[in-house]
């Protein structure tokens, strides 16, 4: 039984409509034509032997609208059926027949067109001939196309390919750069003169003119080889004689590896290929992430992947190749084969530089703008080079500023706004978008924050300003751009008893910065292997593989967030390898995972809190006291080693708190819990008594605020949280804190009717 595909299916349709459009008593042979040659494959098939195929569609329909008429149903009235002429369906058995013969359990409409060749008294027939259309050259295609879809027709890869069967294969498994190039699909190429010099001198040479492009992700490898191709089309007067007329063709590896279901298969596909290039003469092969070459095609044992198969192929130079990599993969796959490298000469694309790059994105900008329906001005384009380097770390230019364009413009689309404007503030809010970094931060306000970074700092951290005071001002410093370019905004050790504000200040720093803050707690790196927790497990070992966690919860976190504030939570507690580790992060700026990976860490502040020395500070003076007294030093310098604290930025002391300072941290912990029951209509006041109260229970000389925080828990939120759940306070209202039997007391006022509390009058009227 034979079925008709779906394209066959849809041309019959199409047929009819044109006879039912026409008013046609019957579908002919010239219907059937005409439906063929509109088909999108038929039509290609046409091109393919330089038919002009508006010209054919235009002669069939002259014929059915001025030749056909005996067929034409003149009344109006009458409904139109058109039914299938007797030549028709002698053509459609013809095709069944043959399909048949050949063993196929499907009628495809190459098939239809071939036996409109034996109706030799139609006018189809006539017309087929007129355009030069020949059987044998369809059939010679045919056979082409059937070894490559594993159909029976039995023509292997050996055979001489004609010209039409060489441009079928190619456009099945390649892409023409060159008519990419004439569509308008290739942009032009900025900035890379050296490594096109490069190129075209290795095409020139005789024997392994190939040419291997290494680079990171995003850097334009691809790029360049468009750019190439598109010079190539232009016929520009800097392309060399030998490479003038060539086509560059872009090989699809993952569509050759496609279908192919049985050993051998792949291998047919790559011959047909290479013998397809061979045929057409003056080509180059680019194979984009040629590192899939390495292992494609194999089918387990004594598999031959494309690699091996090539190999010959470059040796020769009969075919010149133009591939592309990336560094992991080049260091993964191409090191380890010296027999493929030796026949590639390798050409570097490194990122180019701030100012390549601010040219490349003008010089492509228009296509964008055109795109979108903006406009992109000269500062955006600058403002997208130098945010996009500054603050994305994980990818590379120009690609990383090309996206913050395209995104930008994508986003004024979105929103509906035509004929828009992409400006600094827009390259701004794009960049905050990306990175999580406040617009404040990156926006002019900057300035203006910082300069009010100090007074912000000492409303959060009380009874440290000296300390506060260092850390600032190596921010300032470094904002300035004062600081060194491969070590990081700081490095600091706070060192202090536990409770006095050390970890706070790391906190708040992060705040007000409005970058995140990553902690982590050295309590859980107490042994020598935790290490691979941070920076990834060595090779051979569980989790150097996951691709996820191979580059270690340090190394990603950075990656993600690269400007950050990083905690390492009293750092005494964790195993030396981690003292060892952080040595590159303090004097580099850099941190390598154990696959490889690396974190950019110019752009984190290292903070470091210990407890060590903090006996020996309780009998110095209270406050900073004496700095030169040197036995305050003595637990630091044993733990850590000469070479670490010389690549700190500077050891800060925090000091014990006082009564004084108490009374401002009660303050905000009352403060805190004010903004948190606000919002359900409930007001704290708290009296001087329980004030008072709150500093002699909550003030510890060991153990700083920390008590505190418990008994503000306890004796405050425990009482106040019933009341706000099944007593008093349920519809909100105000309560004083007060002193009553050495105990703290809760009482009830009344309800709180101020402007703050609208939304609970809401509630009210929606109630009713």
């Amino acid at each position: 039984m034979i079925d008709s595909t779906d394209d066959l299916e849809n041309i019959f349709e199409q047929a009819v409509k044109e006879a039912e459009t026409r008013r046609h008593e019957y579908v002919t042979i010239e219907h059937l034509l005409l439906a063929l040659v509109k088909d999108k494959e038929i039509g290609n098939v046409l091109v393919d032997f330089k038919i002009n195929v508006s010209a054919f569609i235009r002669e069939i329909e002259l014929y059915l609208d001025q030749e056909v008429k005996d067929i034409v149903i003149k009344d109006p009235k009458k409904p139109v059926n058109p039914r299938k002429t007797a030549s028709l369906e002698r053509l459609m058995n013809r095709a069944f027949t043959q399909a048949l013969f050949q063993g196929r359990q499907d009628l495809k409409p190459i098939d239809i067109l071939l036996s409109i060749f034996s109706e030799k008294r139609s006018y189809s027939a006539f017309l087929l001939k007129k355009f030069n259309v020949n059987k044998d050259d369809i059939t010679d295609m045919v056979s082409a196309e059937s070894v490559i879809d594993e159909s029976a027709f039995g023509a292997g890869p050996e055979q001489k390919l004609r010209p039409n069967q060489a441009d079928k294969i190619l456009r099945n498994y390649t892409e023409n750069l060159n008519q990419k190039y004439f569509d308008k699909k290739i942009d032009p190429v900025i900035g890379r003169e050296k490594e096109l010099e490069t190129i075209k001198q290795t095409l020139a040479r005789r024997n392994k003119n190939n040419i291997l492009l290494v680079g990171d992700p995003g850097v334009g490898k691809t790029a360049v080889v468009e750019g190439l191709a598109r010079r190539i089309a232009k016929n520009k007067d800097d392309i060399p004689e030998y490479l003038k007329d060539h086509i560059v063709y872009s090989l699809d590896v993952a569509g050759m590896i496609a279908g192919s279901k049985f050993r051998g298969d792949f291998e047919e596909r790559l011959k047909l290929i290479l013998n397809a290039l061979e045929k057409k003469g003056k080509t180059i092969l680019f194979v984009d992430e040629a590192h899939m070459m390495v292992g494609a095609g194999s089918t387990g044992q004594g598999g031959v992947d494309l690699a091996q198969m090539i190999k010959p192929v470059l040796t020769k130079g009969s075919l010149k190749v133009i591939a592309s990599t990336t560094w992991e993969e080049y260091r993964k796959f191409f090191e380890k084969d010296r027999a493929l490298m030796r026949r590639f000469q390798r050409v570097q694309i490194g990122e180019p530089t701030n100012e390549t790059c601010i040219k490349i994105i003008k010089g492509i900008k228009q296509y964008y703008e055109k795109f979108h329906t903006c406009t992109i001005t000269d500062e955006a384009c600058e403002d997208a080079v130098e945010y996009s380097s500054k603050f994305i770390a994980d990818k590379k230019l120009p690609d990383k500023a090309i996206d913050v364009i395209d995104s930008a413009c994508s986003r004024l689309r979105l929103k509906g706004i035509k004929d828009g404007k992409i400006d600094h503030d827009e390259i701004i809010h794009e960049i905050s978008k990306i990175t999580g970094i406040s617009i404040e931060q990156l926006s002019q306000k900057q300035a203006t924050n910082l300069k009010t970074l100090e007074e912000k700092m000492k409303l959060q951290v009380f009874g440290q300003d000296e300390a506060l005071n260092k850390v600032i001002d190596k921010i300032l410093v470094s904002r300035a751009g004062l600081k060194s370019l491969n070590k990081p905004v700081g490095s600091f050790l706070f060192l202090g008893p536990t409770g006095c504000g050390k970890t706070e200040t790391a906190k708040q720093l992060a705040k007000t910065l409005g970058v995140e803050l990553l902690r982590f707690d050295m309590s859980e790196y107490q042994e020598k292997h935790s290490i691979a927790k941070l920076i990834g497990s060595p090779p051979g070992y569980v989790g150097y593989e996951d691709s996820n966690m191979g580059g270690g919860m340090f190394v990603n976190e950075v990656e993600k967030n690269p400007h950050a504030v990083v905690l390492f939570d009293e750092v005494e507690k964790a195993h030396r390898d981690v003292s060892n580790m952080l040595l590159q992060v303090m004097d580099y700026g850099t941190v390598t995972g154990s696959n490889g990976k690396k974190a950019d860490c110019r752009n984190i502040t290292l903070i470091l809190t210990s407890n060590l020395g903090a006996e020996e500070m309780e009998r110095a003076t209270l406050g900073f006291g004496d700095t030169e007294r040197t036995e305050d030093d003595d637990a630091m310098k044993r733990f850590f080693p000469p070479e670490f604290r010389n690549r700190l930025d500077a050891v800060i002391k925090f000091s014990k708190l006082g009564k004084t300072t108490m009374k401002k941290i009660v303050g905000k912990f009352l403060q805190e819990l004010n903004t948190m029951t606000i919002e359900k209509g409930v007001e704290v006041n708290a009296s001087d008594e329980s004030v008072d109260y709150l500093i002699e229970k909550g003030f510890d000389a060991k153990l700083g605020a920390r008590p505190l925080s418990r008994i503000i828990d306890n004796e405050i939120k425990k009482p106040l949280s019933r009341m706000i759940l099944f007593g008093e306070l349920q519809t909100g209202g105000r309560v004083e804190v007060t002193v009553k039997d050495k105990k703290l007391s809760i009482e009830y006022k009344q309800p709180v009717v101020t402007d703050k509390f609208k939304p609970k009058k809401i509630d009210e009227k929606a109630s009713q």
